[in-house]
């Protein structure tokens, strides 16, 4: 009895927050435009803190899960049950680039699907365009999977730009070097 007592309230504190996002989007569409009316709403800012605290949250259980796969199965990029987790988090909150970052590698090194892995980074891209760690993740993924020094270059470039780390510098610059020289050998 108490457990159905407590299903019927967490139900109804879905349908109520459910309804008072719907009224409160549709007082804002009817309001007049004006320059100093902001378009979001406190309800939808504490809706996005949640999905980024879940994503957050679904994070450590998928390194809990992924550390425990290791366990049985060395070769990470095998973990295929992994990917779904991933497209998850990056869902929830597009911010997250290391859980693009391990999608792409375990797409195109697990999956061997070269495709959904540069399509995959180049969706962390264009919600991550400064991001020093998805620059350099492309750019070793053009250069070693697609074998196009020309465009890896490019994004080391973009990940040396964007680097506030020292020693992520040197490693950028170890690779801007490694590049220019395949391109000068071509």
């Amino acid at each position: 009895m108490a457990i159905r007592t407590r299903a019927m309230w967490i139900v109804s504190f879905l349908l109520l927050f459910g309804a008072m996002c719907v009224m409160e989007n549709s007082a804002l569409d009817s309001r007049p435009e004006t320059p100093q009316v902001a378009k979001t709403s406190a309800v939808y800012a504490l809706a996005g803190e949640f999905r980024v605290v879940f994503a957050n949250l679904l994070w450590i259980k998928a390194d809990k899960y992924h550390h425990e796969f290791i366990h049985q199965n060395p070769d990470w990029t095998q973990d295929s049950d992994l990917l779904g987790m991933l497209r998850m988090i990056t869902a929830l909150d597009p911010t997250f680039t290391e859980a693009y970052a391990s999608g792409v590698y375990m797409y195109a090194d697990g999956q061997k699907d070269i495709i959904a892995a540069q399509d995959y980074l180049l969706e962390g891209l264009s919600n991550n365009p400064k991001s020093a760690d998805l620059n350099r993740t492309a750019a070793i993924f053009y250069a070693r999977r697609l074998e196009d020094p020309r465009t890896a270059l490019v994004y080391a470039r973009r990940a040396q730009k964007y680097t506030t780390d020292e020693f992520d510098s040197q490693v950028v610059g170890k690779l801007i070097r490694t590049l220019e020289e395949q391109i000068a050998e071509k």
